[in-house]
């Protein structure tokens, strides 16, 4: 899995029947360089063959790591892929990973291509990973309703209410244009834990402004980081570094607060990168009345929880059962997808 971040490739082996019993058994990352980043911030099109190259031997990489700490040969490999371009309103997705040759190279069937199916029967392509998300929480007997909001470049949610009630939507902006900020002003990938965000103060005008322009753009299921970063950024030159932060952060999780609290949720579990940005963790603790808690807290891995959720999606695209459902893709019927490259040996 390598997600909108382009931080690196999070790698995971689970056992599972594809419904009720999961169980993580390894996990792996390999990160990409600073030099890899910004050829990837500069342009994936003018860069197309050297990026492509970068994400297929990244995967190899994570895959060998990960199966050599394993010890033993895999049954499937799941495949996110490497999101380029998402957009729901013109109907098309693209996320870039070359299947058939890690399929060669590991003689192991692989899936890949989640998102298409979804797209091309009328649903958004994203959220997949809620149906996953609720057999995780499931195992856990907490008291329902409750959510997991995982924080990568976009913001998704996941929120259970009952064994057979789910939703899932991308709420908005993540860590996407935090991360963009920081490198277009200071040429670093984040600001680690928060602590430059920690110094500023919020400018609530440029808040309100953001917010706005957000609801006047944006009325989709799942949103396209690229268009998402813009918007946020559209007022931010003003601000210094701090300030700026800051008020990212105050309008990232204003927005998740106005998309989730008429579910009344007891407790959300945050997933992804920005569950260590801490102040942004203590902005959702200040807003919200459910208790906050970070996937640690539940004895769940946030890095590789995405990686293992498309573990998990790939066993059921082999089983025929289905991940995209009306109440998270917005796809007319319940249905599978994915792509299997079947290894014949």
């Amino acid at each position: 899995m390598s997600g909108t971040s382009f931080d690196g490739v999070d790698a995971a082996i689970i056992k599972t029947d594809g419904q009720h019993y999961i169980k993580r058994i390894e996990t792996s990352f390999i990160k990409y360089s600073n030099s890899e980043k910004a050829l990837y911030q500069n342009s994936i099109l003018k860069n197309y063959k050297k990026i492509t190259s970068i994400i297929d031997n990244k995967h190899k990489l994570v895959i060998e790591k990960i199966i050599k700490k394993f010890g033993k040969k895999v049954d499937i490999i799941g495949l996110h892929g490497q999101t380029f371009f998402h957009s729901p309103a013109l109907r098309w997705t693209w996320q870039y990973i070359n299947s058939k040759k890690i399929m060669m190279y590991f003689k192991t069937n692989v899936v890949s291509d989640f998102r298409v199916a979804d797209i091309n029967k009328g649903g958004e392509g994203a959220p997949l990973v809620p149906i996953f998300h609720k057999n995780l929480i499931l195992q856990k007997n907490f008291g329902l309703p409750v959510g997991v909001l995982n924080i990568g470049g976009v913001s998704n949610i996941t929120i259970i209410k009952s064994k057979n009630d789910f939703l899932g939507f991308d709420t908005g902006p993540g860590n996407g244009p935090l991360d963009l900020l920081i490198y277009n002003r200071l040429k670093i990938s984040m600001d680690k834990n928060g602590s430059i965000a920690n110094k500023g103060q919020i400018n609530n005008k440029i808040k309100k402004k953001t917010i706005d322009l957000f609801r006047k753009n944006f009325k989709t299921l799942s949103f396209d980081r690229k268009s998402l970063d813009k918007v946020c950024l559209t007022f931010m030159d003003s601000l210094d570094i701090k300030d700026a932060l800051a008020t990212l952060i105050a309008i990232i999780t204003e927005i998740i607060y106005i998309k989730v609290k008429k579910y009344n949720l007891k407790k959300i579990i945050v997933t992804g990168g920005g569950r260590k940005n801490y102040a942004l963790v203590k902005n959702l603790q200040s807003k919200f009345a459910a208790k906050i808690l970070v996937a640690e807290d539940i004895n769940l891995d946030g890095d590789s929880l995405e990686a293992e959720a498309f573990a998990y999606l790939a066993v059921r695209s082999l089983l025929g059962k289905s991940f995209s459902f009306k109440n998270t893709t917005g796809v007319s019927k319940n249905s599978s997808g994915g792509i299997l490259f079947y290894y014949k040996g």
